[in-house]
């Protein structure tokens, strides 16, 4: 959460810095254009139509099927990861894969499997040999899919594993690309000009 807090105000004081917000409507579908005059850098084209969202422009294109009409205004309140649920499609990957986080979580969660684990010597091995084939996983492909299926490889492999941890596990060095973060933050920093506007 931290880091998407970070990525929002870099987003909001590099790419849409002078952005401008112009909107036009076209037999009951409201086009809104935000992007800095005179240039298409991080321009993005956000289309509301029923209750779909369609985005397209400089940092990609995407489709979002909401259940609740399509206005400006009504992203208001809609968080990130809400917002992200009713992801269709997208020229982006959904996620990027940061090998550092992923070692980062790996090595914490080996150390506090361990302490948890206490003296139960062979549930250690299993637990240091899961975490070698990932972090190998890690070094050698550094890519989200390839780790989630390695982690549920381990998972099936080795006895006595739990499900939900794989699950976490198996998320381990996910990030959500600034793109998606960019969509969020477009209509909401436009709104607020547009609102401003009409104050």
């Amino acid at each position: 959460m931290e880091r998407i807090k970070k990525e929002r105000e870099y987003i909001r004081n590099e790419w849409f810095k002078d952005h401008v917000a112009t909107v036009t409507e076209h037999g009951g579908v409201t086009f809104l254009d935000w992007s800095k005059p005179g240039t298409s850098f991080y321009s993005v084209r956000y289309i509301f139509s029923g209750s779909s969202l369609f985005i397209t422009g400089d940092i990609g294109d995407a489709v979002f099927s909401l259940t609740w009409r399509a206005t400006i205004e009504s992203f208001e309140k809609v968080n990130l990861s809400y917002l992200m649920k009713k992801l269709s499609c997208s020229s982006r990957d959904r996620w990027n894969f940061n090998d550092e986080e992923a070692y980062r979580q790996l090595d914490e969660w080996l150390v506090e499997s361990i302490r948890d684990l206490e003296d139960d010597e062979k549930s250690i091995m299993v637990v240091k040999d899961i975490h070698r084939d990932l972090r190998c996983s890690v070094f050698e492909y550094g890519n989200e899919a390839v780790f989630k299926h390695e982690a549920w490889r381990c998972y099936h492999e080795y006895e006595d594993t739990d499900g939900e941890e794989f699950e976490m596990i198996s998320n381990f060095g996910r990030q959500l690309p600034n793109e998606f973060i960019a969509y969020h933050l477009g209509i909401q920093m436009a709104n607020e000009q547009l609102k401003k506007v009409t104050e």
